[in-house]
């Protein structure tokens, strides 16, 4: 029965991050949804980065961030510069400001890599802190934004490394760690089924209702909007959507498997491709959509070819 449960989680989080990657694909393609995309798609990957993590020694947790993540964030950097000077973007800056963490000064489809930046420092602060201190760091962060959001410094101009991102989002990578600690993913299973249903409904509608009342949001560019709201929406959908994708997704597909394990790959050289061809995506939404599974089918490919050759494009090594 425990390993049964073991399995289980594994594979809905497995569905969790393959959505959650196709969501992003598609939030970056199809501008009439960014809007409701944005509110939540980042913060949905911090949560979900935040169940998976692991607490390690200050040490261990260097070495392993660095090879799961600073490693691919050069190698990803370099080629999307050398893809620059074929579309035209390169700039004489671009070293410079790949080695300073500086992705606002980069071409469109270096940006995504920011996330890669950003989780590193928030892997960092909870291995350097206790769980107590991680949670009192999380509601800092809250209050930071609160306070400084708007204001000269906080601009994508100034973010070195992609800091005030992680600020940001760190509430969201620590509501992810006591998500796993208090199972809170199996809260609803004490209810009757259509009850759970009603539960994850209910909580969608006040998260993209906060969306709706909110405007733009989006973390890259350090544009929230109303603070509270954008907290409260990504908190509400996000939450939702790890419980209605918890009921429901149980089961093992290998192809989910690989898009579980390929998101890396995929979030970082998704615009290369995207962008470039934006002028071709077909109109409307399902043209759009249509568009999304091919870029994701397409990338998932090279996430096979990776995970067989060359591992440490996932993030992993041999």
């Amino acid at each position: 029965m425990e390993q049964k449960v073991i399995t289980n989680r594994l594979d809905w989080m497995d569905w969790a991050k393959a959505i959650a990657i196709t969501i992003v694909v598609f939030g970056h393609i199809y501008m009439p949804f960014s809007k409701w995309i944005f509110g939540f798609h980042m913060p949905f990957f911090f949560m979900l980065s935040g169940f998976l993590q692991k607490k390690r020694s200050v040490r261990d947790e260097a070495v392993n961030s660095a090879k799961s993540l600073l490693i691919p964030y050069v190698i990803y950097n370099v080629y999307l510069l050398i893809y620059s000077l074929f579309t035209g973007e390169y700039a004489s800056n671009y070293p410079l400001d790949m080695l300073l963490g500086m992705q606002w000064n980069l071409s469109m489809a270096c940006r995504p890599l920011w996330f890669l930046l950003s989780l590193f420092f928030m892997r960092m602060a909870y291995a350097a802190l206790s769980q107590k201190g991680s949670c009192v760091l999380a509601v800092l962060c809250i209050v930071f934004v609160l306070v400084f959001h708007g204001a000269a410094p906080m601009k994508p101009q100034m973010n070195y490394f992609q800091i005030f991102e992680a600020v940001i989002c760190f509430p969201f990578f620590v509501i992810g760690i006591l998500m796993h600690q208090y199972k809170v993913e199996q809260v609803l299973d004490h209810l009757p089924v259509a009850l759970r249903y009603v539960c994850i409904a209910i909580g969608l509608a006040v998260g993209f209702y906060f969306v709706s009342i909110n405007g733009g949001v989006i973390p890259f560019r350090l544009m929230l909007s109303n603070v509270p709201l954008f907290y409260l929406g990504a908190i509400f959908i996000s939450i939702s959507l790890i419980w209605l994708i918890y009921q429901t997704l149980k089961v093992r597909n290998a192809y989910i498997q690989l898009l579980s394990e390929g998101t890396l790959l995929i979030f970082a050289v998704h615009q290369s491709i995207c962008w470039p061809l934006r002028s071709f995506v077909p109109s409307g939404t399902w043209g759009a959509l249509a568009f999304t599974m091919a870029t994701v089918l397409l990338l998932s490919g090279f996430v096979w070819l990776a995970r067989k050759y060359c591992p440490v494009l996932l993030g992993k090594m041999k």
